[in-house]
Formats: C-alpha cells, sequence, structure tokens
C-alpha cells in the first residue's frame, strides 16, 4: 500500500467517524419544528467546526480518490 493509499484509508474511517458520532438531534434545525424560529438561529462554534472539518475531509478525500486513480 502505497503513501497516499494509506492517507486514503485513513481518511475514509476518519470521515465515517465524523457522521457516526456526531447527533443529528442535537443540530439546531432539529429542535424546534417552527420555521420562523429556526431561520433565526445558527449552528454553534463546535457544530461549524464540525461541519467545515467534514466538508475538508471530504474534499480531500475526493482528490485523493481521483490522484489515485490517474496513478493507479
Amino acid at each position: 500500500m502505497s503513501l497516499l493509499e494509506t492517507i486514503w484509508f485513513i481518511l475514509a474511517i476518519l470521515i465515517i467517524a465524523i457522521i457516526l458520532l456526531v447527533d443529528p438531534k442535537s443540530s439546531v434545525y432539529g429542535l424546534s419544528n417552527n420555521t420562523l424560529l429556526s431561520g433565526f438561529s445558527s449552528p454553534s462554534s463546535k457544530q461549524s467546526f464540525i461541519y467545515t472539518l467534514s466538508a475538508v475531509l471530504i474534499a480531500t478525500f475526493f482528490i485523493l480518490t481521483v490522484i489515485i486513480s490517474f496513478i493507479g
């Protein structure tokens, strides 16, 4: 297994772990059924960090997938 494939595998495990560990019930949008009130709420800084981290990990995973497919 090359270094890129090892990093790719670790990223896959991290993405799966983040998806499984983040509780959607604690999401801001799940707190209220009132659409008017949910429009005024925003995610907390910890939730924003998790969302940003997961987006970066997914983008990196995609780029590594494309690179590995071109190389191999």
